[in-house]
Protein backbone atom coordinates (compact mmCIF):
# COMPACT_ATOMS: atom_id res chain seq x y z
CA UNK A 1 0.00 0.00 0.00
CA UNK A 2 1.59 3.35 -0.96
CA UNK A 3 1.86 6.42 2.17
CA UNK A 4 -1.06 8.81 2.19
CA UNK A 5 -0.68 12.14 0.05
CA UNK A 6 -0.26 14.63 2.86
CA UNK A 7 -1.44 18.54 3.03
CA UNK A 8 -1.99 21.12 5.49
CA UNK A 9 -4.47 23.89 5.84
CA UNK A 10 -3.98 27.01 8.08
CA UNK A 11 -6.68 28.35 10.21
CA UNK A 12 -7.19 31.63 11.86
CA UNK A 13 -9.41 29.77 14.54
CA UNK A 14 -10.19 25.81 15.02
CA UNK A 15 -12.86 25.05 12.94
CA UNK A 16 -13.76 21.79 11.05
CA UNK A 17 -15.77 22.49 7.94
CA UNK A 18 -18.45 20.40 7.04
CA UNK A 19 -17.92 17.07 5.77
CA UNK A 20 -20.89 17.41 3.16
CA UNK A 21 -20.21 20.97 2.46
CA UNK A 22 -16.50 19.79 1.51
CA UNK A 23 -18.25 16.79 -0.56
CA UNK A 24 -20.73 18.51 -2.58
CA UNK A 25 -17.95 21.23 -3.46
CA UNK A 26 -15.65 18.28 -4.73
CA UNK A 27 -18.51 17.11 -6.82
CA UNK A 28 -18.70 20.39 -8.83
CA UNK A 29 -14.85 20.37 -8.79
CA UNK A 30 -15.05 16.78 -10.48
CA UNK A 31 -17.64 17.35 -12.59
CA UNK A 32 -17.06 13.97 -14.55
CA UNK A 33 -17.09 11.43 -11.24
CA UNK A 34 -19.71 11.21 -8.78
CA UNK A 35 -19.43 13.01 -5.40
CA UNK A 36 -17.44 11.94 -2.63
CA UNK A 37 -19.50 9.62 0.10
CA UNK A 38 -18.71 11.08 3.94
CA UNK A 39 -18.29 7.49 5.41
CA UNK A 40 -16.76 9.04 8.80
CA UNK A 41 -16.92 11.86 10.96
CA UNK A 42 -16.54 12.86 14.46
CA UNK A 43 -16.18 16.29 16.15
CA UNK A 44 -11.98 16.14 14.98
CA UNK A 45 -12.42 14.87 11.40
CA UNK A 46 -14.57 13.30 8.86
CA UNK A 47 -13.46 10.64 5.87
CA UNK A 48 -14.45 11.06 2.02
CA UNK A 49 -14.38 8.03 -0.40
CA UNK A 50 -14.55 8.28 -4.01
CA UNK A 51 -15.40 6.49 -6.55
CA UNK A 52 -12.34 3.75 -7.53
CA UNK A 53 -11.57 3.42 -3.83
CA UNK A 54 -9.28 6.52 -3.06
CA UNK A 55 -9.95 8.29 0.64
CA UNK A 56 -9.67 11.23 1.89
CA UNK A 57 -9.11 12.58 5.90
CA UNK A 58 -9.43 15.97 7.41
CA UNK A 59 -8.61 16.26 10.83
CA UNK A 60 -8.56 19.28 13.06
CA UNK A 61 -4.96 20.13 15.14
CA UNK A 62 -6.03 22.30 17.71
CA UNK A 63 -2.86 24.13 17.22
CA UNK A 64 -0.91 25.94 14.73
CA UNK A 65 1.81 23.99 12.39
CA UNK A 66 5.29 24.03 14.13
CA UNK A 67 6.67 27.52 12.85
CA UNK A 68 10.30 26.21 12.30
CA UNK A 69 8.29 23.82 9.84
CA UNK A 70 7.09 26.77 7.76
CA UNK A 71 9.59 29.63 8.45
CA UNK A 72 11.53 29.12 5.71
CA UNK A 73 9.17 28.68 2.93
CA UNK A 74 7.20 31.72 3.96
CA UNK A 75 10.73 33.37 3.54
CA UNK A 76 11.38 32.21 -0.05
CA UNK A 77 8.20 32.53 -1.13
CA UNK A 78 8.38 35.01 -3.72
CA UNK A 79 5.03 34.03 -5.18
CA UNK A 80 3.40 35.31 -2.31
CA UNK A 81 5.15 38.00 -0.41
CA UNK A 82 2.78 38.49 2.20
CA UNK A 83 3.02 34.41 3.99
CA UNK A 84 5.39 35.41 6.78
CA UNK A 85 2.45 37.79 7.71
CA UNK A 86 -0.04 35.42 7.07
CA UNK A 87 0.69 32.33 8.18
CA UNK A 88 2.55 33.27 11.48
CA UNK A 89 -0.67 34.40 13.36
CA UNK A 90 -2.44 31.14 12.63
CA UNK A 91 -4.03 29.60 15.43
CA UNK A 92 -5.00 25.91 14.35
CA UNK A 93 -4.97 23.91 11.46
CA UNK A 94 -6.20 20.44 9.23
CA UNK A 95 -4.29 17.84 8.61
CA UNK A 96 -5.66 16.42 5.13
CA UNK A 97 -4.42 13.06 4.04
CA UNK A 98 -5.31 11.68 0.50
CA UNK A 99 -4.78 7.27 0.17
CA UNK A 100 -5.08 6.54 -3.21
CA UNK A 101 -3.77 3.51 -5.39
CA UNK A 102 -4.21 5.42 -8.92
CA UNK A 103 -1.65 3.99 -11.21
CA UNK A 104 -1.11 7.56 -12.36
CA UNK A 105 1.05 9.60 -9.89
CA UNK A 106 -0.43 13.13 -11.12
CA UNK A 107 -3.70 11.78 -10.79
CA UNK A 108 -3.06 11.46 -6.97
CA UNK A 109 -1.52 15.16 -7.06
CA UNK A 110 -4.80 16.77 -9.44
CA UNK A 111 -6.99 14.62 -6.67
CA UNK A 112 -5.63 16.28 -3.49
CA UNK A 113 -5.05 19.49 -5.06
CA UNK A 114 -9.08 19.40 -5.28
CA UNK A 115 -9.43 17.97 -1.70
CA UNK A 116 -6.92 20.94 -0.28
CA UNK A 117 -9.13 22.92 -3.03
CA UNK A 118 -12.47 22.13 -0.87
CA UNK A 119 -11.24 22.07 2.49
CA UNK A 120 -9.78 25.36 2.33
CA UNK A 121 -13.17 26.96 0.72
CA UNK A 122 -15.19 25.71 3.70
CA UNK A 123 -12.75 27.07 6.51
CA UNK A 124 -11.07 30.09 8.18
CA UNK A 125 -7.99 29.18 6.06
CA UNK A 126 -5.09 31.81 6.15
CA UNK A 127 -2.36 29.40 4.54
CA UNK A 128 -1.90 25.93 2.71
CA UNK A 129 1.18 23.72 2.86
CA UNK A 130 1.51 21.24 0.02
CA UNK A 131 3.48 18.26 1.88
CA UNK A 132 5.71 16.54 -0.93
CA UNK A 133 7.53 20.45 -1.69
CA UNK A 134 6.71 22.09 1.67
CA UNK A 135 5.66 25.06 0.46
CA UNK A 136 3.74 27.03 1.21
CA UNK A 137 0.60 28.93 -0.76
CA UNK A 138 -2.30 31.55 -0.36
CA UNK A 139 -5.94 29.68 -0.46
CA UNK A 140 -7.50 31.83 -3.07
CA UNK A 141 -4.43 31.85 -5.74
CA UNK A 142 -3.99 27.97 -5.21
CA UNK A 143 -7.57 27.71 -5.91
CA UNK A 144 -7.20 29.85 -9.11
CA UNK A 145 -4.20 27.80 -10.48
CA UNK A 146 -5.59 24.57 -10.18
CA UNK A 147 -8.96 25.99 -11.62
CA UNK A 148 -6.90 26.91 -14.74
CA UNK A 149 -4.51 23.27 -14.57
CA UNK A 150 -5.44 20.14 -17.07
CA UNK A 151 -3.25 17.65 -18.34
CA UNK A 152 -1.32 19.34 -20.76
CA UNK A 153 -1.45 22.45 -18.48
CA UNK A 154 -0.03 20.59 -14.93
CA UNK A 155 0.07 22.96 -12.17
CA UNK A 156 3.78 22.62 -11.24
CA UNK A 157 4.21 25.80 -9.27
CA UNK A 158 1.69 23.96 -6.58
CA UNK A 159 3.34 20.74 -6.57
CA UNK A 160 6.92 21.08 -6.52
CA UNK A 161 9.20 24.10 -5.16
CA UNK A 162 11.59 26.06 -7.63
CA UNK A 163 14.37 26.88 -5.77
CA UNK A 164 17.03 29.39 -7.09
CA UNK A 165 19.58 30.52 -4.67
CA UNK A 166 22.52 32.63 -5.25
CA UNK A 167 26.18 31.06 -4.66
CA UNK A 168 28.12 31.56 -2.02
CA UNK A 169 30.98 33.90 -4.38
CA UNK A 170 27.85 35.86 -5.56
CA UNK A 171 28.79 34.68 -9.32
CA UNK A 172 25.92 33.02 -10.53
CA UNK A 173 23.36 30.59 -9.66
CA UNK A 174 22.39 27.14 -8.48
CA UNK A 175 18.99 25.75 -8.35
CA UNK A 176 16.69 22.71 -7.01
CA UNK A 177 13.54 21.23 -7.05
CA UNK A 178 11.15 19.19 -4.15
CA UNK A 179 8.30 17.70 -5.41
CA UNK A 180 9.53 15.86 -8.24
CA UNK A 181 10.20 12.42 -6.30
CA UNK A 182 6.59 12.36 -5.33
CA UNK A 183 5.34 12.32 -8.96
CA UNK A 184 7.63 9.52 -9.55
CA UNK A 185 10.54 11.37 -11.47
CA UNK A 186 14.13 12.22 -10.10
CA UNK A 187 14.46 15.95 -8.75
CA UNK A 188 16.08 18.50 -11.00
CA UNK A 189 19.17 20.70 -9.94
CA UNK A 190 20.92 22.89 -11.54
CA UNK A 191 24.95 23.22 -9.97
CA UNK A 192 26.05 26.59 -11.04
CA UNK A 193 24.31 29.09 -13.62
CA UNK A 194 25.00 32.26 -15.20
CA UNK A 195 22.65 34.56 -16.74
CA UNK A 196 18.62 35.98 -14.89
CA UNK A 197 17.43 33.51 -12.55
CA UNK A 198 14.07 33.79 -13.70
CA UNK A 199 15.17 32.32 -16.88
CA UNK A 200 16.28 29.60 -15.07
CA UNK A 201 13.29 28.79 -13.08
CA UNK A 202 11.42 28.95 -16.46
CA UNK A 203 13.88 26.67 -18.22
CA UNK A 204 13.75 24.23 -15.63
CA UNK A 205 9.86 24.16 -15.50
CA UNK A 206 9.53 23.36 -18.90
CA UNK A 207 11.81 20.49 -18.74
CA UNK A 208 9.76 19.60 -15.63
CA UNK A 209 6.87 20.09 -17.65
CA UNK A 210 7.96 17.79 -20.82
CA UNK A 211 9.38 14.86 -18.40
CA UNK A 212 6.00 14.78 -16.71
CA UNK A 213 2.81 15.75 -18.82
CA UNK A 214 4.71 13.22 -22.07
CA UNK A 215 5.96 10.47 -19.29
CA UNK A 216 9.66 11.29 -21.18
CA UNK A 217 12.06 8.70 -21.03
CA UNK A 218 14.86 11.05 -20.74
CA UNK A 219 18.30 9.36 -21.26
CA UNK A 220 22.09 10.65 -19.58
CA UNK A 221 23.85 12.91 -22.11
CA UNK A 222 20.40 13.40 -23.93
CA UNK A 223 20.09 17.34 -25.26
CA UNK A 224 16.28 19.14 -25.13
CA UNK A 225 15.63 22.51 -26.87
CA UNK A 226 13.89 25.32 -24.88
CA UNK A 227 11.81 27.35 -26.71
CA UNK A 228 14.03 30.71 -26.82
CA UNK A 229 16.42 27.70 -28.94
CA UNK A 230 19.28 27.47 -26.29
CA UNK A 231 19.66 23.73 -24.89
CA UNK A 232 20.16 21.73 -22.03
CA UNK A 233 21.69 18.86 -21.44
CA UNK A 234 20.92 16.09 -19.44
CA UNK A 235 23.26 14.18 -16.72
CA UNK A 236 22.31 11.36 -14.53
CA UNK A 237 23.96 12.51 -11.26
CA UNK A 238 24.37 12.11 -7.42
CA UNK A 239 22.17 14.91 -5.61
CA UNK A 240 24.56 17.90 -4.63
CA UNK A 241 22.19 18.44 -1.51
CA UNK A 242 21.83 15.00 -0.68
CA UNK A 243 24.82 12.61 -1.80
CA UNK A 244 22.74 9.79 -1.31
CA UNK A 245 19.78 11.06 -4.13
CA UNK A 246 19.96 10.47 -7.47
CA UNK A 247 18.84 13.59 -9.23
CA UNK A 248 18.90 14.87 -12.98
CA UNK A 249 21.51 17.54 -13.26
CA UNK A 250 20.74 19.98 -15.98
CA UNK A 251 23.73 21.79 -18.03
CA UNK A 252 23.15 24.72 -19.79
CA UNK A 253 24.74 25.15 -22.93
Amino acid sequence: MSAPSIALVALSRPSLPDADAVAAELGRLIAAAPAPRVTSRTDAAFTLAFEGGATANVTLVDKPIPWERIEGPCATAWYWPEAEAAMRPHTAHLFVTLLDESKRLIDVSFRLTRVLVATAANAPAVGLVWGASGAVHEPQAFAELAAQSSDSDLPLNLWIDFRVYQQDAGVGYGFFTTGMEALGRRELEVPHYDGEPQHLVAAAYNIAHYILEKDAAIKDAEVIGLPDESQVTIREDRSMIDPEQDVVRLEFN
